[in-house]
């Protein structure tokens, strides 16, 4: 398992992924797999671009997708009394179709909706990219709710 921290988190994070899975597999390794969220997929989206000639890893980039930094939802700015400048300011809606720029990079690339969908994407195999669909506020509801569970169930 890597981690990849540059500024913010996210530069050259398709690069490391493809990097990693290349070794993995020059190695004798297996399929890889590489999960990222949509605004770290778009800041290093020229890093899907494998070069004619060059090795092209088994690699599925997961990339749940909930139009942009739905981490934020979950912190102060995304409580209600916020909610007109929140989307703009913090949830940062990129309107990208994702699916549609990674085929635009040569990669296949599916659109799933459910648990059921996602486990046929994954067993597809690379280089491939798999786009969750997601909703910020849902998601920072159910974050929500996992820590009051955890806060009780330690109580």
């Amino acid at each position: 398992m890597l981690a990849n921290r540059g500024v913010a988190g996210i530069d050259g994070t398709l690069s490391t992924a493809i990097g990693a899975a290349l070794a993995h597999q020059g190695a004798g390794g297996g399929p890889a797999f590489a999960l990222m969220g949509d605004l770290t997929f778009l800041h290093d989206l020229q890093g899907l671009l494998v070069g004619d000639g060059e090795p092209v890893p088994d690699l599925t980039v997961v990339v749940p997708d909930n139009d942009g930094g739905g981490i934020f939802a979950q912190l102060e700015p995304g409580r209600a009394e916020h909610a007109a400048g929140y989307r703009r300011v913090f949830g940062t809606p990129h309107g990208r179709d994702l699916v549609t720029l990674a085929r635009a990079m040569g990669w296949a690339a599916t659109a799933v909706h459910d648990p059921a969908q996602l486990a046929g994407a994954l067993a597809l195999g690379g280089p491939r990219v798999v786009v969750v669909r997601g909703d910020q506020q849902a998601e920072a509801d159910l974050a929500t709710q996992l820590r009051d569970a955890a806060h009780a169930a330690l109580a």
